[in-house]
């Protein structure tokens, strides 16, 4: 920014800068709403989504709302989608969870992620976030393998809230049917 600009409104740092602090977001009734979807969302283990445009505030909302989860109970687990295959969500499902495997299979991978999460709510009692941001960009036939992830006991444990975050043509791609 120039300095002429900074010195005539009296500004002590860059504005509308994507580094601000989660306690300077201003709650906007917005912003409050993206947080009681998400608590709603994390709480029935169910997944949601957040659209919009490129700027619109989507991560920003996120990292608000997941700034209010309490540590100790909450492991929160970030992926930025890209638009390879399921395997490649799988890689950054067992990164993000700290796995580390020598396999490329997708059932041990699968078992690996599940055996992770189980671990962590009944062993360790973490509640488990998984956050997508730029899901729209994902394959089709991501979407279609999400529900696997998320059943633990044959789908009667909502184990595993996701949260995909993504411009607006996510919801085309959700609703999109193959013939």
């Amino acid at each position: 920014m120039n300095d002429n600009y900074r010195t005539f409104f009296a500004l002590s740092k860059e504005p509308f800068g994507t580094d601000i602090r989660v306690a300077e977001i201003l709650k906007t009734p917005e912003l409050m709403d993206i947080k009681n979807r998400f608590d709603y969302v994390t709480r029935l283990g169910a997944i949601g989504i957040v659209t919009g445009e490129v700027g619109s505030g989507k991560s920003t909302a996120l990292r608000y709302a997941l700034e209010k989860l309490h540590p100790s109970e909450y492991r929160t687990l970030y992926i930025t989608a890209s638009s390879g295959s399921i395997m490649e969500f799988y890689r950054q499902f067992v990164y993000a969870l700290d796995i580390h495997l020598s396999s490329n299979s997708k059932v041990i991978m699968v078992r690996m992620i599940k055996k992770e999460i189980t671990d962590l709510i009944c062993d360790k009692k973490k509640k488990i976030v998984l956050i997508v941001d730029e899901a729209s960009v994902m394959r089709l036939e991501v979407f279609a393998e999400l529900h696997t992830i998320c059943q633990f006991e044959k789908d009667s444990k909502p184990w595993l809230p996701i949260i995909l975050a993504g411009q607006n043509n996510l919801i085309d791609k959700l609703m999109y049917r193959s013939s």
